[in-house]
């Protein structure tokens, strides 16, 4: 292992990721090798890459890190409006009355995470797809 040059920026793990938050191969190949001693080049041998990739994959990383947060957190007025409204983009008027049932079903406490699974356990495939689509389009999945 090479230590890194002095006055090369060192890179740490974002806040809030750990090794258990679900990361394409791509970020993880990187995240692998950042240790919070080694800076961008070091990492970018170490991985494969040219090290003007490595601060992108790492910002990736963390917002990986912070939907899997998110996804975890006790569900907001605010991400309930929206899985609705991505529900009725894919199943029309039908899809608030999914959304409710799994509320009513779950109760107060209900994460983004169990809201989005036992909706998406209500839908055909290809309403899944289109479901994920909508959820990328406004940040949530």
């Amino acid at each position: 292992m090479t230590a890194p040059e002095y006055g090369s920026p060192r890179i740490s793990w974002p806040a809030g990721l750990t090794d258990d938050t679900p990361l394409p191969f791509a970020l993880w190949r990187v995240m692998h090798h950042v240790d919070g001693r080694r800076g961008p080049e070091e990492v970018a041998r170490l991985a494969g890459i040219p090290p003007l990739d490595v601060p992108p994959l790492v910002a990736q990383a963390a917002t990986w890190a912070n939907r899997a947060a998110q996804r975890t957190q006790p569900l907001t007025e605010a991400a309930a409006q929206a899985v609705t409204q991505c529900v009725i983009a894919v199943m029309g008027p039908m899809g608030e009355f999914v959304v409710d049932d799994v509320l009513d079903e779950c109760g107060d406490g209900i994460t983004l995470s169990t809201l989005l699974s036992k909706v998406a356990a209500q839908l055909s495939e290809a309403q899944v797809q289109a479901f994920v689509r909508q959820l990328r389009s406004r940040g949530i999945a």
